[in-house]
């Protein structure tokens, strides 16, 4: 199937008031019955999971996009099937074929239709299940909230992840961490402490109300920062769907059954201003950088936390090498320290009072960077990719482990870099798969490390 986006980058009303609880407790059926498991068959005959959640009266299911890829062909796989529960104690039934109607890789957002019936061998039967056949099963569906959560509120998480050991949905419970903007006013994805793994993503995320506020997308766990989870906001959802409108996909009364008028009020009002701006619904974080580029997510977050800012002319260039002072600024800033520029200056010949003598001269006291032989410390000289893990997990404090294996074909062990690799790879801050080429000694790029950096900071 086209990939129908421009790379971009992210229902009954429930009339009655809910109490207040101190505990987790789920009050409606519908929380549970409408969580879906998604099975997928890839080109090569491989099954993966995931999870989802119906969320229309006529049995549209939002998953995540990387629930329903095929990494060998790129695109949506071609066996999907919807597995379904009545209750938390039920195991999911495969009952449905699935076929996709939207997905955006950029968004990692995918809408799913039913398909048809399957039989105990999964195989389809039947007539097609069209919207009219949904429907009449009233089959359970959920709303999306009014508004995002706030920092600090509590989430509730289902789905079926595979870490549980369990065959029936599993209910996990944190607060919102962090938050990651899409643009200025709307939220991408949030950060929570709620325990997300493998087989989790595509399922729905709910406020205390029961509410979908977003949907569960990826994990980090580690030694080093233990485990977060990150979640697609329902302002991207939201935010998607418009698009989806504008594209003849969805129309506008679906949009608004699913969400409150004065939250499509304030969503479209970006969503207009986007469009009148760039000709479509497509978010720019830099001139140069979309939210479908690679490093676009780590960028993003590095901008809206003050870490990394862009050109005068609105470009951020992440393609370009990243020369020795720009390193310090990033990786000072990164940490949380803003040195004081009276106090760090004139610490090496060719450091003296420029822009960036507070941050190299901060980095040189705490035994971070040294000068070269000659003294100097040549602000100007592009970093290759060692000396940049180096640096960043020297100022990051991370302890390294000792390579006892090969983890690139070119980093042989025994290296004076080969520690610092490794302990990069093994804590994922790396985009280099195993076994390949790493080119040790090539400049890095801005986006590059932009990405080792964020990796690194979103597990502290």
């Amino acid at each position: 199937m086209k990939k129908i986006l421009s790379k971009t980058l992210f229902a009954v009303l429930l009339l009655l008031q809910i109490p207040m609880a101190t505990a987790t407790t789920i009050y409606y059926e519908e929380t549970i019955s409408s969580v879906v498991y998604v099975q997928v068959v890839d080109s090569v005959g491989d099954y993966y999971m995931g999870s989802g959640f119906f969320f229309s009266v006529d049995g549209l299911v939002l998953t995540n996009a990387h629930v329903i890829m095929d990494t060998y062909t790129g695109l949506p796989a071609e066996y999907i099937d919807l597995c379904v529960i009545e209750d938390e104690f039920t195991v999911p039934t495969c009952a449905m074929s699935a076929y996709v109607l939207a997905y955006d890789e950029s968004y990692d957002l995918a809408i799913l239709y039913p398909g048809y019936y399957l039989d105990e061998n999964g195989e389809e039967y039947g007539d097609f299940l069209d919207s009219d056949t949904i429907m009449a099963l009233n089959w359970p569906y959920v709303d999306f909230a009014d508004n995002p959560p706030a920092l600090g509120e509590t989430l509730t998480i289902l789905g079926f992840p595979q870490a549980s050991g369990s065959p029936t949905v599993v209910l996990t419970e944190g607060v919102v961490s962090a938050f990651s903007m899409l643009v200025d006013d709307l939220v991408w994805y949030f950060t929570t402490d709620a325990i997300i793994n493998p087989g989790n993503s595509g399922g729905p995320v709910y406020n205390y109300e029961e509410s979908v506020v977003g949907v569960a997308s990826a994990y980090s766990t580690n030694e080093l920062g233990g485990s977060y989870g990150y979640v697609i906001s329902s302002d991207t959802v939201l935010y998607w769907f418009l698009d989806l409108v504008d594209q003849g996909l969805i129309n506008e009364e679906f949009v608004a059954e699913a969400f409150a008028n004065d939250y499509i009020e304030e969503v479209g009002t970006t969503y207009e201003e986007t469009t009148s701006d760039t000709g479509s619904g497509e978010v720019e974080i830099f001139s140069d950088v979309d939210f479908g580029d690679d490093n676009a997510e780590a960028i993003s977050y590095l901008e809206t936390n003050g870490i990394v800012s862009g050109y005068p002319n609105g470009s951020f260039k992440p393609n370009n090498p990243l020369n020795r002072a720009e390193l310090m600024k990033i990786l000072v800033e990164g940490a949380g320290y803003d040195p004081d520029e009276n106090s760090y200056k004139n610490c090496f010949p060719d450091v003296a009072e420029d822009w960036y003598a507070k941050y190299v001269c901060f980095a040189e006291e705490e035994g971070w960077v040294e000068g070269y032989d000659d003294g100097t410390f040549k602000p100007e000289s592009y970093v290759n990719k060692v000396e940049a893990v180096k640096m960043l997990l020297e100022v990051m404090n991370v302890d390294l482990e000792t390579a006892s294996n090969k983890v690139y074909t070119d980093v042989k062990l025994g290296q004076w870099y080969t520690n610092y690799i490794n302990t990069a790879y093994e804590l994922g801050l790396l985009e280099e798969d195993a076994d390949s080429y790493y080119y040790p000694d090539h400049e890095i790029t801005r986006g590059a490390v932009s990405e080792n950096l964020y990796r690194l900071l979103i597990q502290l």
